[in-house]
């Protein structure tokens, strides 16, 4: 039974964390032109290489109208030293960029953080997450995290000690959030002075960040020691899913993905409304959202984590095309 289902959230959907933890097939761009409606169809396809979605559609006027999905990993390695060609080409031709957090959002998120951190702060400190720890768990934390630290995180809610150790499974698999694709795409276009939208509210973002009452913090924070407590393991799973997700193989991430999810939702069925308001919820809203870009004409190169991209309840699936 696979018990990395932290590791494996952390990976691909939340896009918070970047901020929390501090060859292909070349595309060429559509060409603007009117077509009769029976001529109208929209197109989607997988580039290959890549996490790199293609959408070809249509303006009301009957202007042709592209869109670029790039499905991104929330970390990377020192191999991730520029893009493979089909991306950049996607980037180089695009006029319009949207991401999960828009351009202010991104830039304010980190002091909304704070601000949420300092709200989760324990007014009655009688009662802890340490009194619903066994010594073992509380161990286990020691060996991560020094006493002075352990005893600042003490007077939080138990999000903010997950998060903090989420981050610890992070660095120990060798990757790093500012190498992410994320990272790099955002560097890019503040160099050339291009804004970017975005496809979530901020508060969509820091509701997830906090989600859930103090036992259900409490449940997700013993997920995270477990992956801890089996730290080779959750290493490896975090690893091989980076791998995958390297060769651009859409179907292979899919199912190295979303094998144990059901399995995890039925040991702790609290999971299924997490699960639901990450993916299939803000991946209906996304949906909606694209297609007011494919409305607008021209070219759109979205970035979001790959798992919006694969799975049962992709944005795809919400596409109406």
């Amino acid at each position: 039974m696979n018990r990395k289902f932290s590791a494996r959230i952390f990976a691909c959907a939340i896009f918070f964390s970047l901020i929390i933890f501090s060859a292909c097939k070349s595309t060429k761009p559509s060409q603007q032109g009117q077509g009769s409606e029976a001529q109208r169809v929209t197109t989607l396809k997988k580039l290959d290489g890549a996490m790199l979605w293609q959408i070809d559609g249509w303006t009301d006027d009957g202007e042709s109208s592209t869109v670029y999905l790039l499905g991104t990993y929330h970390a990377g390695d020192e191999r991730i030293t520029g893009f493979p060609e089909c991306v950049q080409t996607a980037l180089d031709n695009s006029d319009r960029f949207c991401c999960e957090l828009s351009k202010k959002d991104w830039e304010r998120f980190p002091d909304l953080v704070n601000e949420l951190t300092m709200q989760s702060v324990l007014t009655d400190l009688s009662h802890t997450f340490v009194d619903d720890l066994t010594q073992d768990e509380i161990k286990l934390i020691s060996n991560f995290i020094d006493n002075q630290t352990l005893a600042q995180l003490i007077c939080f809610e138990p999000w903010v000690l997950n998060n903090y150790l989420q981050s610890v499974l992070i660095l120990a698999s060798g990757l790093d959030t500012t190498k992410a694709y994320d990272i790099m795409i955002m560097d890019e276009l503040n160099k050339k002075g291009s804004d970017f939208d975005g496809l979530d509210e901020a508060q969509v973002q820091l509701d997830l960040t906090a989600w859930g009452d103090w036992n259900t913090q409490l449940i997700m924070l013993r997920d995270t020691l477990r992956d801890l407590m089996d730290l080779k393991t959750s290493v490896q799973e975090i690893s091989d899913l980076y791998e995958i997700f390297l060769t651009g193989d859409a179907a292979a991430f899919e199912e190295a993905y979303y094998k144990d999810l059901e399995e995890e939702i039925s040991l702790q069925p609290v999971y299924k409304e997490y699960i639901k308001e990450l993916l299939a919820d803000r991946n209906q809203i996304w949906a909606g959202k694209i297609q007011d870009y494919i409305k607008m004409g021209g070219t759109t190169f979205i970035f979001a984590g790959t798992a919006h991209f694969t799975g049962p309840d992709s944005v795809f699936e919400y596409l109406d095309f």
